[in-house]
């Protein structure tokens, strides 16, 4: 192969998994987004729970994604919680389903 088409390939690669990367975070955004507008509340920010983190923690499946979230009540109350999407070990569920709020 030559020394173009093996940076042309890297450089795919990269670019695909970018794009990837990318369209999760817009999904996933408009989702919490969603989630927060049916409930009424503003969402002061959010991000993705490691894989220890969170309710199930280490046993949460591959169909499961959680995200630690801090909002704003419409009464000014600053909450923060965990959002669990997916059903743990199901693989005919919905991922994106919304299954469980826990709040501290």
């Amino acid at each position: 192969m030559e020394i173009l088409q093996w940076v042309g390939f890297v450089g795919g690669i990269a670019a695909a998994a970018y794009l990837m990367l990318a369209w999760g975070k817009v999904y996933w955004k408009k989702r919490i987004d969603a989630w927060a507008k049916r409930r009424g509340v503003v969402v002061l920010s959010y991000r993705g729970a490691a894989s220890f983190e969170g309710p199930g923690g280490l046993l949460r499946s591959e169909n499961q994604t959680t995200f630690r979230v801090r909002i704003r009540e419409p009464g000014g109350g600053l909450r923060q919680g965990w959002l669990v999407f997916g059903r743990n070990w199901n693989p005919a569920s919905a991922p994106d389903e919304l299954v469980r709020e826990v709040w501290d």
